[in-house]
């Protein structure tokens, strides 16, 4: 239920949630929580496109930087050893044309709950 509020706030217009066209206006009509194991390596979501509109910190993360992609491309990075209990809405959401994937250094470790919905 935590994570259903958390999603709820991620995708309010009155938290600044938009889509790639900065429209306030859009539905997530499937929207998914999915929890990533950083330290499995590259771990890819969903293939397709889609719309990250936050991310929950399960397990403290390591001392290693943690990119979100859209297939090879960084487009946010999340801090090293980011506590455990962090919320992160990014001033919005952002959209991926490709593919989402977690991509952490090799050694990394943590956990995380990604809040997506695919277009």
């Amino acid at each position: 239920m935590k994570k259903l509020l958390l999603l709820l706030m991620f995708a309010s217009p009155a938290f600044g949630a938009t889509d790639s066209t900065g429209r306030s206006d859009f539905v997530m009509s499937d929207v998914r929580a999915t929890v990533v194991d950083v330290a499995a390596d590259s771990t890819t979501v969903y293939v397709g496109k889609a719309i990250v509109c936050g991310v929950y910190v399960n397990t403290v993360l390591s001392a290693h930087a943690l990119p979100i992609q859209d297939n090879a491309t960084p487009l946010v990075t999340l801090v090293a050893s980011l506590a455990a209990g962090s919320n992160l809405a990014f001033g919005g959401c952002f959209r991926v044309e490709t593919s989402l994937v977690v991509d952490p250094n090799d050694a990394a470790t943590g956990n995380i709950t990604l809040f997506w919905s695919p277009l």
